[in-house]
């Protein structure tokens, strides 16, 4: 949804219409027709558009009604802000349902639900992380405590990704590394993007699996990974930048109340390089297929690499994996 600029009154020109005595209507440009509506009399402020055959107004909230209306004989859905101390802030939330009905085509009452859902999502705060998070993040801390023993710290960090808008959780010299966590009894992992299993140049890509499970009393939680790593970290400048990339993965301190869960492997990790024979989606196999790649905008399949055996590691990833496991005992 792109608006242009000069869809809306600017917020000056919405304020002196709020200080007008006379009802006002004015219609947003664009079809279907919207009118941005001000009405002094009730202390009101809002907006009236088209009502589907059936569409029925959702519940409101506690200063925002919404209503099916007939006026000028045509049956019409009206949202309206009832308290005058909001009506400022309330408008850009109007603008933004008027841009998603005239510009993405959505019935008045969507383009309201989705509106509000998406302020909510702004202002909720997170306090649990998804267990799809937890694991993946259990994976990876388990890779970077291997590599710092193996490596060294400052390489395991300059290496780990950490949510970065990079395609591969690790970087190496040599080597790029994927790391995917499963819960499952199968060795099943999702894969986000037709370019998360493409290697970087000419460095192979490795992908990292490990099946995880509940561990009882026995295993780690993710803080004691987190706090595991750490002691690992013998400067204050280390720790700063584990703290960044730990952020950077979506990782806050106050999920620790909450992910107390403890893991242990479920089986040894196994490592598969990605080759041409590798089971995946990429670009280049779609447009080999004769697909326009540019049209297949988002995607998400699941490997499933159950039965399969581990192709012979280097070095570095064989010793950081024989360590890091030992994270998870």
């Amino acid at each position: 949804m792109t608006a242009p600029a000069d869809r809306h009154l600017s917020t000056d020109s919405f304020a002196d219409y709020l200080r007008s005595p006379v009802p006002i209507d004015h219609p947003i440009p664009g079809l279907p027709r919207i009118v941005l509506f001000v009405d002094p009399q009730s202390s009101r402020v809002g907006l009236r558009g088209p009502a589907t055959p059936h569409e029925v107004p959702p519940l409101g909230l506690e200063h925002l009604t919404v209503h099916a209306v007939h006026h000028d004989g045509q049956r019409l859905i009206e949202i309206a802000v009832t308290d005058s101390r909001l009506f400022v802030d309330a408008y850009p939330l109007l603008c933004a349902v008027a841009d998603r009905v005239q510009l993405d085509r959505q019935t008045i009452t969507a383009a309201l639900t989705e509106t509000l859902r998406r302020l909510g999502h702004l202002l909720q705060t997170e306090d649990v992380l998804s267990q799809e998070k937890e694991t993946g993040l259990v994976g990876e801390l388990l890779v970077l405590a291997g590599l710092a023993h193996t490596v060294g710290p400052d390489t395991a960090l300059a290496s780990w990704r950490g949510g970065q808008a990079e395609e591969h959780d690790f970087g190496l010299p040599d080597h790029d590394i994927e790391v995917k966590a499963t819960v499952s009894e199968r060795r099943t992992h999702w894969i986000s993007s037709l370019t998360q299993m493409v290697a970087t140049g000419e460095r192979p890509l490795w992908l990292v699996s490990l099946q995880v499970t509940s561990a009882g009393s026995g295993g780690r939680t993710l803080p004691d990974l987190i706090a595991g790593v750490r002691t690992r970290l013998p400067s204050t400048t280390q720790c700063t930048a584990f703290d960044d990339l730990l952020r950077s993965s979506g990782w806050r301190d106050r999920f620790g109340a909450t992910c107390q869960r403890r893991w242990r492997l479920r089986t040894p990790p196994e490592a598969f390089q990605v080759t041409e024979a590798f089971p995946r989606l990429t670009p280049r196999l779609l447009a080999d297929a004769g697909v326009d790649g540019t049209r297949v905008t988002d995607i998400r399949y699941r490997l499933d690499l159950t039965g399969l055996t581990g192709h012979p590691m280097p070095q570095i990833l064989t010793d950081a994996l024989t360590r890091g496991q030992l994270e998870l005992p």
